[in-house]
């Protein structure tokens, strides 16, 4: 049986758990040996030493978007992209842009969490804050202005966005800030949301994010 080497806060995992629910592949879902891909007994299996990964007996594929193109080449049915090459190719893009542009925006955020209060750490929560409206303004230009993305049916940036989405807005809301959505994101946002797996990944990532923040605060006060 596949096994999936994942961590339940990682938008990343959500993308491969999403694509393999979608096409109703079995599979054995373990967290890193130790709890963090940052431990030699987890790299000593994987030796990119990241998350999320898949092994098939003896061999290993690390990489969430090399695992969902492996996936989609295995068990083709149904598919993750749109059967029109322009629409696949636009899925593709807007996928990249999640894995390149959006999800190191709101990863920003994470370090300032655990600072103390200080005006320092308020410009840098402005500053990481405003690269995420950034992103999240040009995704707005992007993406189709009626969801689900160029397709009939789900595609991979229909899962994958929302957990990220969502893990942004709720680091912020711990820190005392807020972000307002473009009209088109929260439409999306909203649309996906009802959709039984999207609800399902953007959930598990964000009570696992809901369980961080709270540790800190117990940390820390």
């Amino acid at each position: 049986m596949l096994i999936l080497y994942a961590l339940p806060q990682s938008s990343f995992c959500a993308k491969v758990r999403g694509a393999l629910q979608f096409k109703g592949i079995e599979y054995e879902e373990q967290e890193p040996h130790g709890g963090s891909y940052q431990t030699t007994d987890y790299q000593r299996i994987v030796a990119a030493g990241s998350i999320p990964a898949i092994q098939l007996g003896d061999w290993m594929l690390y990489d969430s978007q090399a695992i969902v193109e492996y996936l989609e080449e295995m068990y083709p049915d149904p598919s993750v992209w749109s059967e029109d090459p322009q629409q696949r190719a636009e899925q593709r893009a807007l996928v990249n842009y999640h894995d390149s542009k959006l999800e190191p925006a709101v990863r920003s955020l994470v370090p300032l969490v655990r600072q103390p209060d200080s005006s320092d750490r308020e410009q840098h929560i402005n500053i990481a804050k405003d690269q995420l409206f950034d992103r999240l303004f040009r995704l707005d230009k992007i993406i189709a202005s009626d969801p689900i993305q160029n397709a009939k049916q789900l595609c991979v940036a229909d899962w994958v966005f929302p957990p990220t989405i969502y893990m942004g807005l709720d680091i912020l809301e711990h820190m005392g800030h807020s972000l307002k959505l473009p009209n088109r994101v929260e439409r999306w946002l909203q649309n996906s949301m009802q959709q039984p797996i999207v609800e399902a990944e953007a959930g598990r990532v964000r009570g696992a994010i809901a369980q961080w923040l709270n540790q800190g605060i117990e940390r820390t006060n």
